[in-house]
């Protein structure tokens, strides 16, 4: 039987070999005896934010590029990408460093552009990334889509930038057909594919009603007194509410329980769509697949509007992009082109009662702040006359031209500023 000291002599020898061991252990690995880092704590919306703005490329350049979606650019075909997160539409999407990529081992491609109008056409070039550059492009023009003339053959340095050929003379076009015939590497990107001159008519507007196959599903728009509003069957039905600014179509969606917004540019035939589609916000993170669409025939009569696209979105996010006002060269309301717009505004505005609201104007696309200020002043001032005319119970209404400040997220382009310029409504929440 053993006896208390053996115990505690037993109980000794225990704490010393396990004392030995951890000796052993720290000194053959040191490291495990330091304490983990604490865990940062989660970035707050306002930090995310910061964080993607300061990411933003310089797109100075691409703002004067013809070839962009913004201005009205479209793809009108084109024979292959690896992704459709590389497609055509990422080398006229405005941002420097988005590209369309070939796939592996298949350089040769044709890619077709429309721009927004006839254009008289200067310089013409692209922009390769190194590690996948393009060394040998032919460039075609036409005025009508269907009859192309060559215009040049060039051949890319391997390096970075915009590489431009000048054209002497100049030459009026309303497509561009770029056409890759080799390059460095086994699969080629074009970052931007560039165009530089100046417009010779003002852009038509774009009829976006009627049926469509988008990425090969179906999809139909009906246009209302400047906005329009419709459906995409992309497997569980998207529902979309938006308006035409000139140049394209910008459209708030609803689909389940996620929203988002699209840029829609079509072609000057009305015959094809090119789209940038991002969820909840246009944050340059939040940008998915690229949308193709060919005019189809309709078979079947439309369905009836199943979705408050516009007070669904409000709801979830506490602010809409209202994309079907029309604004003059002045900065003006146009009402007959605002009509339905304008009622669907004081609609929300009596619906979300009793709770307060703010009509937020904003302007990114000027020249400097102080212009873009007065051009959302100017906008903010005209629709708030015209709701007053309308007799439209403004009590609980706050009216704001933010011009560039305050805007939601990160701007990487030209298109995303489109995107955030323009009115919207807001629901202020208590801080």
């Amino acid at each position: 039987m053993r006896t208390s000291d053996s115990r505690k002599r037993i109980a000794d020898s225990k704490r010393i070999v396990f004392l030995a061991i951890c000796y052993l252990l720290s000194a053959i690995s040191p490291g495990c005896t330091k304490k983990e880092p604490p865990i940062p704590p989660r970035p707050t919306p306002a930090q995310v934010r910061q964080a993607h703005i300061n990411e933003a490329p310089d797109d100075s350049a691409e703002r004067k590029n013809l070839l962009n979606i913004a201005r009205g650019a479209a793809v009108v075909s084109r024979t292959g990408e690896v992704t459709l997160e590389n497609s055509a539409l990422r080398a006229i999407d405005g941002d420097p460093r988005s590209d369309w990529l070939s796939p592996s081992g298949d350089p040769q491609h044709t890619l077709t552009f429309s721009l927004a109008t006839r254009s008289r056409i200067d310089e013409i070039g692209a922009s390769s990334a190194p590690k996948a550059a393009t060394k040998t492009i032919r460039w075609e023009t036409s005025l009508d889509g269907r009859t192309f003339t060559p215009l040049v053959t060039q051949t890319l340095k391997h390096g970075w930038g915009d590489q431009l050929i000048p054209i002497k003379p100049p030459v009026e076009a309303a497509f561009i057909r770029a056409s890759t015939i080799d390059g460095y590497t086994s699969f080629i990107d074009l970052r931007s594919v560039i165009a530089h001159g100046a417009e010779v008519t003002p852009p038509q507007p774009r009829v976006i009603a009627g049926c469509w196959a988008i990425n090969t599903f179906p999809a139909a728009f009906f246009e209302s007194e400047g906005t329009a509003y419709g459906f995409f069957d992309q497997r569980e039905r998207m529902w979309l509410d938006g308006g035409f600014d000139g140049r394209v179509w910008r459209f708030v969606w609803i689909r389940g329980l996620q929203i988002g917004l699209i840029a829609f540019s079509v072609s000057p035939d009305n015959a094809h769509v090119s789209g940038l589609k991002w969820f909840e916000d246009a944050d340059p993170h939040k940008l998915s697949d690229s949308l193709f669409g060919d005019r189809q025939k309709c078979a079947a009569p439309p369905p009836q509007y199943g979705v408050d696209v516009l007070r669904t979105f409000l709801e979830r996010h506490l602010w809409v992009p209202l994309y079907g006002f029309r604004f003059d060269d002045a900065n003006q309301l146009v009402p007959a082109q605002s009509g339905f717009a304008v009622r669907e505004l004081a609609r929300l505005i009596h619906d979300v009662a009793p709770r307060p609201v703010r009509i937020v104007s904003r302007e990114l696309r000027g020249a400097d702040a102080q212009s873009d200020l007065a051009v959302s002043k100017a906008r903010v001032d005209s629709l708030r006359a015209e709701l007053q005319r309308r007799n439209v119970d403004l009590s609980r209404v706050t009216f704001i031209a933010a011009g560039r400040e305050n805007y939601h997220t990160a701007v990487w382009s030209e298109i995303m500023r489109t995107m955030q310029s323009g009115i919207e409504m807001d629901i202020p929440t208590r801080r």
